[in-house]
């Protein structure tokens, strides 16, 4: 590429970034009315442009759901076959043969390692757009432009929590798709809806932590970074590779704090509810409560199970938490002039 081909490149951005605000741009408007209705109507505008940047991305949207897909390989691969060998023994020492119980058990507790890292790792993918927008100077022609300081952040907010959901689901529906094909659908009507719901309030919770945290990083290759590490770290700090009863009680206490753990016991609880179910009928129910321990479907929160209303509220809380601090951080930088 030329040097005039690369200055044109940066001069495209810079006058691409400059048509969004002006486009973005509030009028004045007759009334308190009409100028929170133009003000609406460009977050719109501003969060579906940034979610389409997102989704023609097909390399972004496929590394976003890279670290699902692995979880799928190594259950398909290794620990699929490893955990049902050791419940069926386990079962055989009871004199009871539960082929299609096992086989649930096993392909939710995958499945819900599957939706838990995709309700992390895609909204992180899909903050890849404010990063882009830094570098190409787009952030500075929406901080230059007559539109309300917190129109931006509150539509980067929105588009990676709409990408997320989106993609999400579309993940979720082919988990469905998984239990009912393999013959290991024992969700009732409500733990459908229920896994529906723990999508939703999973993705806003990741949503709002990643915006703050990457609100914070300026270069593509720090941002890389981020993806690197928390790809990695999120299918074992949630449990998705090892059950979290595994690991050392130190390791157990750092999971706490991360939100992706609520997710996962959330999944786990819907998901292998009916399976569990099937095991206390064929064995026992002390059977059944030990699986559900040993495969940590409920958490343990410094020494005392959670309930799923516990690990909902913490996400609601880490939604509402981490959503104020991302306004409050773009009014700080707004205020240093630092975009």
């Amino acid at each position: 590429m030329t040097e005039n081909d690369g200055r044109g490149g940066l001069n495209g951005a810079a006058e691409e970034g400059a048509d969004m605000a002006k486009n973005c741009a509030v009028p004045p408007a007759g009334g308190e009315m009409g100028g929170t209705y133009a003000a609406f109507t460009a977050l719109f505008s501003l969060t579906v442009r940034n979610v389409k940047v997102f989704v023609k991305d097909k390399a972004n949207v496929f590394f976003s759901l890279l670290a699902p897909l692995i979880v799928l390989g190594l259950y398909v691969l290794f620990i699929g076959r490893m955990q049902s060998d050791g419940i069926t023994e386990a079962l055989a020492q009871f004199g009871v043969s539960a082929d299609d119980a096992v086989r649930a058990f096993s392909d939710s507790w995958m499945l819900s390692g599957v939706m838990a890292t995709s309700c992390i790792t895609v909204p992180l993918c899909a903050c890849g757009t404010m990063i882009q927008d830094k570098n190409r100077g787009v952030s500075a022609d929406f901080a230059a432009s007559p539109i309300p300081s917190w129109l931006p952040s509150a539509a980067y907010f929105l588009s990676v929590a709409a990408a997320g959901l989106i993609i999400c689901l579309i993940v979720l529906g082919v988990c469905f798709a998984w239990l009912a094909i393999s013959g290991s659908w024992l969700l009732s009507a409500a733990d459908a809806f229920a896994c529906i719901g723990v999508v939703v309030l999973s993705v806003l919770a990741s949503s709002a932590l990643l915006v703050f945290i990457v609100g914070f990083v300026r270069s593509e290759g720090a941002f890389t970074g981020i993806n690197i590490i928390f790809g990695t770290l999120t299918g074992f700090l949630t449990g998705a590779y090892i059950p979290v009863s595994t690991f050392p009680e130190g390791v157990q206490y750092v999971t706490l704090f991360v939100p992706g753990s609520y997710s996962a016991a959330l999944f786990r609880t819907f998901f292998m509810g009916g399976a569990l179910d099937e095991m206390s009928a064929a064995v026992s129910p002390e059977f059944a409560q030990g699986l559900s321990e040993q495969f940590s479907v409920e958490l343990n929160f410094f020494g005392s199970p959670l309930s799923a209303g516990g690990a909902a509220g913490i996400l609601a809380g880490t939604a509402i938490l981490f959503g104020i601090c991302c306004f409050i951080a773009a009014a700080l930088r707004l205020k240093k002039h630092i975009v």
